[in-house]
């Protein structure tokens, strides 16, 4: 396995140079890559590190338009006396959140997005899985490692919680999906309610890792919100249900689809 670090300002930094960047290529097994994410995580230990997932070129697309949409650059109020010189152009704040240092404005700006959202509106955004997509997510649970398009990126994110570090790579551009502040509350309730830490994103999946099985009833409920979240019809439920537990069960990730 190919590793590089990058820092915050190299070409397609993810983050756009809010952080620094691990590049990984040539991954040669999926424990390989978990081993990485594990010890980076140690080593890194008051900051959280993010991988990139599927489709790298089209996340970063929606991510640069999602930060524009939700007006993260917005520094309205707020101290920017700490920001070095090349944040500004003759006095003016440029707000292009390509330097660390503007990382809390972007956080800043994302509380106020998150602030009245719950996960009963995260379900109303309408999900579905159609047949195939039930297929591609069954595809990528059995082969966790298929879900990434290299070269991965891992960003150093300076946050305390995992699913913090949307704050530096946010996603959820159109209508139809989980926008930005969704996805954040999906990612805290995961964590909150059954220890499964955001450990990825990408243009259309969120990736979790567990530390420790889930319980019996954690396992219940967790099936249960994925059957709110994707609105699975009545007559289907006992079939998907039992599909997840088993599915879910059998592995220490979870890939959650935010698009339609």
């Amino acid at each position: 396995m190919n590793i590089k670090f990058l820092g915050h300002d190299e070409t397609h930094n993810p983050s756009g140079g809010l952080c620094n960047e691990y590049r990984i290529d040539e991954i040669d097994s999926l424990d390989s890559l978990i081993d990485f994410y594990h010890q980076k995580s140690q080593e890194y230990g008051n900051q959280r590190i993010l991988l990139t997932l599927d489709d790298v070129s089209q996340a970063c697309y929606t991510s640069g338009h999602a930060r524009v949409d939700c007006d993260l650059a917005n520094s309205d109020d707020l101290d920017l006396s700490g920001l070095p010189p090349e944040c500004f152009d003759e006095g003016e704040y440029l707000g292009y959140l390509n330097n660390p240092s503007e990382m809390f404005i972007c956080q800043h700006n994302f509380q106020r997005l998150i602030k009245d959202v719950t996960f009963e509106q995260v379900c109303e955004k309408g999900l579905t899985l159609t047949d195939d997509y039930l297929q591609e997510w069954i595809d990528y649970q059995k082969d966790p490692l298929s879900i990434f398009d290299c070269p991965v990126s891992a960003l150093v994110v300076p946050v305390n919680h995992s699913y913090e570090t949307l704050y530096a790579f946010p996603n959820g551009y159109f209508s139809c999906d989980l926008s930005p502040a969704e996805n954040f509350i999906l990612a805290k309730r995961f964590q909150q309610q059954y220890g499964l830490e955001l450990i990825g994103i990408g243009a259309s999946y969120l990736g979790f890792i567990r530390k420790a099985p889930l319980t019996e009833i954690q396992l219940n409920h967790l099936c249960e919100d994925l059957l709110l979240l994707y609105h699975v019809a009545d007559s289907e439920k006992e079939k998907i249900k039992a599909l997840f537990s088993q599915i879910i069960s059998d592995g220490k990730l979870l890939w959650v689809k935010y698009t339609d």
